[in-house]
Formats: structure tokens, sequence, C-alpha cells
């Protein structure tokens, strides 16, 4: 075989598969760079928060009371899903209810919190939960919400909230509660790389399913 075949062969087996890759691993690497929101969070009429798995820690139900407190909202509606598992040692019902009374215990007013859950029915993930607020915007004429959510997760979550309300001349932000982990140092531990990567996924498929 001739040098120049051999160079031409392993042109076509870096550019078709190598690249790639390599590309691929560069998304991954600079995950935390496009998850991040830049955008500031705005007071508005409607706080959500999304009690996903795990559970908002203590951290993060006291940084909702330090927003509730500065009056950032005027109302907190919090949106779990039920689970298809039976095997649960909370339904959604009690774990909502150790929520609304850790948040008291902090200090907020019971008539700042209302709650939805989504029936097992639904998909339940934030594009349906996104629909459930688009019914209660129109019926309370909420003119602002601000989203709650963990800060590798504020970018899908606000894109996908805003393009369910674009019929509506609603604004809408997203305050992130500070990660653990940052663009330096995700990928030394187990939980940094499940949370990063895991999250990364869901806003690539959330991206190819349409709904950011």
């Amino acid at each position: 075989m001739q040098v120049s075949d051999l160079t031409f062969r392993l042109k076509l087996l870096f550019i078709g598969f190598l690249s790639p890759l390599l590309v691929l691993l560069g998304l991954i690497l600079s995950s935390p760079y496009w998850l991040k929101s830049s955008e500031t969070y705005q007071k508005s009429d409607l706080a959500v928060l999304e009690v996903t798995s795990p559970l908002p820690s203590k951290k993060m139900l006291k940084a909702v009371v330090t927003l509730a407190t500065r009056s950032d909202f005027k109302k907190l509606i919090l949106v779990i899903r039920e689970d298809k598992n039976q095997n649960l040692l909370f339904s959604p019902g009690e774990k909502l209810q150790k929520i609304k009374e850790h948040l008291q215990s902090l200090g907020m007013s019971p008539t700042l919190l209302t709650s939805l859950i989504i029936p097992v029915s639904k998909m339940g993930d934030t594009d349906e939960a996104s629909k459930n607020l688009l019914k209660i915007a129109v019926s309370d004429n909420i003119g602002a919400i601000l989203l709650l959510s963990r800060e590798y997760e504020t970018k899908r979550v606000l894109g996908i909230y805003r393009k369910t309300l674009a019929s509506l001349p609603i604004k809408v932000t997203a305050y992130g509660f500070p990660s653990d982990f940052s663009s330096s140092n995700w990928f030394l531990s187990e939980d940094g790389v499940k949370e990063i990567s895991g999250e990364f996924v869901r806003y690539l498929y959330s991206y190819i399913r349409g709904i950011l």
C-alpha cells in the first residue's frame, strides 16, 4: 500500500469516526456552559417549584423562603406528578405535605402556598407541568412567573415554559439554586457526572422533541 493511500484512509477514519467522537466529548465537557442561564430573574406574581427526585434539599427550601421574604413572588405553587411505581415510601400528597410543613417551619406563610399534582396518566415532565400552568395563568390572570429550579436545569425549564406560554403576555424568568459542582470539578465525582451529564441528555432530548 502506498503512503498516499494510507494517509487518505487515515483521514477518512479521522473525519468519519474520530471527529464526531471528539465533538461529542467536547460538548459533554463544556455542558455546564451550555446548561447555565445568564439571565436575571424578576419579581413575579407566581413562583413555580417542580418537586422532582431527589426532593428539594433544606438548603433549596431555605432559599425559597428567602425569596418569599423579599417579596420576589406573591404565591408559590408546588408541582409534583404521580408515579406509576407503587413501592414508594411517600405518596405525592405526602411529599407535598412534608415540603409545605418544612417551608412553614422556616417562616413561610401558608397563604402563599398552593400545589398541583399531575395525574399518573399524564407524562409528568416539565412539558406537561407547563401546560397545566398555562391553564392556571389564564384563569388567575398571571402577569409574571418565576421558575425555581436547580442551576443546571434552569435553561431547559425556562425554554420549555416560555415556549408553552408564548401565546400569553406573561413574563417568564428563572432563579437557579446554586449547584455544589462547577465547570472545573463536576467530572471529578459520581454525583457531579450524574447531575451534569443527566441534565445535558435531558436538554438534548427536549430539543430533539421540539419542546425547546
